[in-house]
């Protein structure tokens, strides 16, 4: 039977919570692993400090003043994980979740013109029924899909109506975002796609980087700010 509760000091260390603050940390309920993604609560608790106290952060999110990926959730442990678009509509404020450097997740500002728009890696694809092929995306939500779009590929979805408006290939010359190895929290350029292993300029640098960890950001252009 899984716990409902999560000590602080085994908290994962993508997690920018301090370890001493207290014996225990909400455990978070969402598909994203414990590592990619933290409870909405620790969000505006811990990391954003919009709140002091779990009961404050409570009373705000029960004024649905608290959208994810455009849609007001109340659920303090509802887990919010990499790429997400956390928005807080009382201040007018927008927030991706992203890595840094230190593979710590963080809730970096947006622009508005950037809140409508999320990006989803696609990490599976499978035949169904009637012939159509399902994809299966980085944040645990699947999707319908074209023979076009391969493992690796990002989509493009248009909020609150998660729509995808978008495909972007992993292919030579688009942009790339890296969210593993001693890459990580990195951004650069795709020379080259090999296997399981892919090239990547990052300024003056190459670097080869494992497939699961190059998230495609753009095409002729980055879609987002990756700048955590």
């Amino acid at each position: 039977m899984a716990k409902n509760h999560l000590k602080r000091i085994s908290a994962p260390a993508s997690w920018p919570v301090g370890r001493k603050e207290g014996k225990f940390i909400a455990r978070p309920r969402g598909s994203f692993s414990l590592e990619m993604g933290m409870p909405l609560i620790t969000a505006l608790k811990d990391v954003l400090g919009l709140v002091k106290t779990r009961k404050e952060g409570k009373l705000v999110l029960n004024t649905k003043s608290i959208l994810v990926n455009g849609k007001r959730w109340k659920d303090e442990k509802f887990m919010i994980g990499l790429m997400d678009v956390v928005g807080i509509s009382d201040l007018g404020r927008s927030y991706r979740v992203l890595l840094d450097r230190n593979g710590i997740l963080r809730l970096v500002p947006m622009s508005e013109s950037e809140s409508p728009v999320k990006l989803c890696k696609v990490v599976g694809k499978r035949a169904v029924k009637k012939g159509r092929l399902q994809l299966s995306l980085h944040d645990g939500r699947s999707c319908i899909g074209a023979a076009s779009h391969s493992v690796g590929d990002t989509l493009v979805l248009g909020l609150p109506k998660n729509d995808v408006a978008q495909h972007v290939r992993l292919e030579d010359g688009c942009h790339a975002y890296i969210v593993g190895g001693s890459n990580v929290g990195r951004s650069g350029v795709v020379e080259h796609v090999s296997g399981n292993m892919v090239t990547v300029r990052i300024g003056d640098e190459v670097a080869d980087v494992a497939k699961r960890f190059v998230f495609v950001t753009g095409k002729a252009k980055p879609l987002i700010n990756t700048a955590a």
